[in-house]
């Protein structure tokens, strides 16, 4: 008795732990079907405790999650990115991690998918790549334009000295377009 309580308060400890956790702890049938979602899969996808029951995993890419659900079937984990789309109709990038849980035989029973929302962190990557790239273009056309102004320059000195020694205006004019 005094060994069954003490499994039990590890097994409420272990519940709380889940519970506390930030990522989004996920239980699924192999259907496909949510068996158990923690609170954080909750805030994360917007689907309470009793709505998720029976519910699925929706991705905004399905062959994506097919392709992680064979490979967990096959390795008995896959790790990788998925993007998924919550109650609401957003789509969240996750880091994700599942791992085949198998029963007492050794047949496999149900998926644990852990998953991180690393959506702000792809979006400021985004926008760092995009600020990289900003910075290249003008670091480019600077450069070109450095480089045309060093050709360009002994061509408008001798258009500048041709037009001081020429002698009727109409070639004075010709010269001062060219160096227009």
């Amino acid at each position: 008795e005094a060994a069954q309580r003490v499994a039990n308060a590890k097994i409420r400890e272990q519940a709380a732990l889940i519970d506390k956790a930030h990522d989004a702890i996920l239980v699924r049938a192999l259907d496909g079907q949510i068996l158990y979602a923690n609170p954080s899969a909750e805030k994360l996808f917007g689907w309470r405790a009793p709505e998720h029951a029976g519910a699925e995993l929706f991705s905004a890419d399905p062959t994506a999650v097919a392709t992680a659900t064979a490979a967990a079937m096959r390795d008995g984990e896959w790790n990788g990115e998925l993007k998924l789309q919550t109650r609401r109709g957003n789509i969240v990038t996750v880091a994700s991690r599942w791992t085949l849980i198998r029963d007492e035989t050794g047949a496999p029973r149900e998926l644990l998918v852990i998953n991180s929302d690393v959506t702000e962190k792809k979006l400021l990557e985004q926008q760092f790549l995009r600020t990289q790239r900003m910075n290249t273009i003008g670091a480019l056309a600077g450069g070109m334009a450095h480089d045309l102004n060093n050709a360009l320059a002994p061509i408008l000195m001798g258009t500048q000295l041709l037009r001081r020694k020429a002698g009727d205006e109409e070639t004075r004019n010709l010269l001062g377009m060219m160096e227009t």
